[in-house]
């Protein structure tokens, strides 16, 4: 993510069903570049046709001994206090955006089915 890494997503946000995100986070120093991302990701989740599109950021290669782990994710994208559970969150209220971060290891095949899954509930056809 990082300079108009999102722009192309924006051409037709009425179409939008879901919105997911993944983060190459191995390391902390990559926290750094996170905390730039960060400003284009809240103009993202500001967007107003947007507002009620359910929202999943996959943080991957947890595999790596350093990676940040997912309360550090949470914290440095500004999401602590925004994510929903990751259960099944009542899409029906629609002052709640389901927005969640889960971790894994595309290289050990762990974590983003629990992602996908997730998010997958909330896919109208």
């Amino acid at each position: 993510m990082g300079g108009r890494a999102l722009s192309p997503i924006l051409i037709k946000p009425s179409e939008a069903k879901i919105l997911f995100l993944g983060l190459d986070n191995a390391g902390k120093t990559t926290l750094v570049r996170i905390l730039k991302d960060e400003r284009e990701l809240d103009a993202l989740l500001s967007y107003e046709a947007l507002a009620n599109v359910p929202f999943m950021v996959l943080g991957n290669k947890i595999d790596i001994p350093h990676a940040a782990s997912e309360d550090e994710l949470q914290y440095h994208l500004g999401l602590t206090e925004f994510t929903t559970g990751k259960g099944k969150v009542n899409f029906a209220d629609q002052t709640v955006r389901p927005l969640e971060v889960f971790m894994c290891s595309v290289v050990r095949k762990m974590g983003y089915g629990e992602g996908l899954k997730w998010i997958s509930q909330y896919i109208k056809y």
